[in-house]
């Protein structure tokens, strides 16, 4: 095989780090194999040391900037052509999507590495909110890992695979065969398991979360995985904590959960000049700390400021603002939706205060009082969705909501009002008062320009429904909570007369 060629471990080295410099992963960054010309297949055989054509060969070098391909190959007279190729692993990674490049998360991927390498845990859960970078270090762990297993399969649940077509995929990943039970497809795929050492990755559990048939499926045999002596692991992402899972999680050797926070600044300086900064503008540091070091955001971000301001950081900061890209918003919706009406009234006030407000405080405002246990578990639940910043200033803590949650919880608030708003005047039933009732959307004791932005652009968007028809419309609204008792009225009333304020 004169034409091919294959990489010594000392050029292997090398290379590794040009790719590290470049923030590409090993196989998952688009630009990558893109540039080299060549296939994700060909990189994996490239990283295993197996020999590929020449011309792929020098192309992969010179993707990152290395010219002397020959310092990276193997010498000629070390391979020997009549020597078997050793068996390939079993990879089915069409579902995995691509990358633009990665930094940081050396501790996270020591950390899992060792949970999957050294302790053998057989379930592992990466959890954080939205963007955050969940989907990105599980391919990069796979390229610390891969060599480790036999069989590597990825899974995207973001599509909404039932329980059984997942089942059905896996099991024709090992056998081309139609499956005809799903009992004894779950059977066949724990036997394929526990033939091969397997690293199966689930992406986005939570895609499937509002489907409780289907969740309960999925956890029963994720249980039965664990429970089976097989020798590979589950990799799990997810938006959501696992709570059918959290006791397993503390009491199992076998299981371990890691939740993903924000890039740390210098990581977040990098992705930001990979984003077309030099790293030298001022308020970089700024723009990472208002996005809480979220990947997704800063990758967001990054391409609006160069063309709007022309790469101006602070021109942008000035504006006292923050832009939430759609797909982010999107997330961060979506997460939103599946609180708990307790944990989305307490996101509700926090959006209204705008600042740290202790849990004796938050209670005192919260209508019909109540159970504090309640209260503690929705903060416990929104905390553990990485959605909350808690602070210590006496003995009591004090919690915010991120940035970014702050800006989607608010315009969801104001969303909700104005629909709650509409369809009291079209039926004159005040049923239909739910958050406006539930919630002073004036943040108590001010009377300052941040303490009016919600009303203020509830009211906007009233204006542009009703016209200078509003304050009779409200007025009238007024009207009907005459004789109501106080705990149908709430605080609708304080509500439109804020609303009034002005005409």
């Amino acid at each position: 095989m004169t034409d091919s060629l294959k990489a010594s471990t000392e050029g292997l080295t090398i290379i590794d780090r040009a790719r590290k410099r470049h923030g590409w992963t090993k196989t998952s960054t688009a630009c990558w194999w893109q540039d080299a010309h060549t296939s994700r297949a060909t990189l994996r055989r490239f990283w295993r040391g197996e020999r590929i054509q020449k011309e792929a060969f020098i192309a992969i070098c010179q993707a990152v900037g290395i010219s002397d391909w020959e310092a990276i190959a193997e010498p000629s007279e070390n391979l020997t052509a009549n020597l078997p190729e050793l068996d390939s692993p079993l990879i089915d990674w069409d579902e995995a999507p691509d990358l633009e490049y990665f930094y940081g998360r050396t501790e996270e991927l020591s950390q899992l590495e060792q949970w999957i390498t050294t302790d053998n845990c057989k379930l592992v859960l990466i959890v954080g909110m939205g963007g955050i970078g969940k989907t990105a270090l599980a391919l990069a762990l796979n390229d610390r890992i891969q060599s480790e297993f036999e069989c590597i399969i990825w899974r995207s649940l973001a599509y909404e695979p039932s329980f059984v077509n997942l089942i059905d995929g896996l099991l024709n990943t090992f056998e081309q065969k139609v499956m005809q039970d799903v009992q004894q497809g779950k059977k066949q795929l724990r036997h394929h398991l526990q033939q091969r050492r397997c690293l199966l990755i689930l992406d986005g559990l939570d895609a499937v979360w509002h489907r409780d048939k289907d969740i309960r499926k999925y956890w029963k045999f994720l249980r039965s995985l664990r429970l089976h002596n097989h020798p590979g692991c589950i990799l799990i992402t997810s938006r959501e904590p696992l709570p059918e899972l959290e006791g397993i999680v503390a009491n199992s050797q076998q299981v371990r959960c890691l939740t993903l926070r924000g890039l740390q600044q210098a990581e977040a300086l990098k992705l930001l000049q990979a984003g077309g900064f030099t790293g030298k503008e001022f308020g970089l540091a700024a723009l990472s700390k208002l996005y809480r070091g979220n990947p997704l955001a800063l990758k967001t971000i990054a391409p609006l400021i160069q063309s709007i301001f022309g790469g101006n950081i602070t021109g942008f900061l000035n504006q006292n603002t923050l832009m939430v890209g759609d797909r982010l918003q999107a997330l961060l919706t979506e997460q939103l939706n599946r609180l708990s009406e307790s944990e989305l009234s307490i996101v509700y006030w926090l959006a209204i205060w705008q600042e740290p407000i202790s849990l004796c405080r938050l209670q005192t405002h919260l209508l019909n009082s109540p159970d504090p246990s309640a209260v503690l578990t929705g903060i416990a639940g929104l905390e553990s969705r990485s959605l909350l910043e808690k602070q210590f200033s006496t003995d009591e803590p004090s919690f915010t909501l991120q940035p970014m949650v702050m800006e989607v919880v608010t315009q969801k608030l104001v969303k909700q009002a104005l629909q709650e708003i509409c369809q009291v005047v079209q039926s004159d039933d005040l049923h239909h008062f739910k958050v406006l009732r539930t919630h002073w959307l004036l943040r108590p004791g001010t009377d300052d320009i941040a303490g009016d932005r919600i009303l203020c652009q509830l009211q906007e968007e009233l204006w542009c429904i009703y016209g200078s028809a509003l304050p009779q419309t409200l007025s009238e609204i007024l009207s009907l909570l005459k004789e109501q008792p106080p705990l149908v009225v709430g605080y609708i009333g304080c509500n439109l007369m804020a609303l009034l304020t002005g005409f």
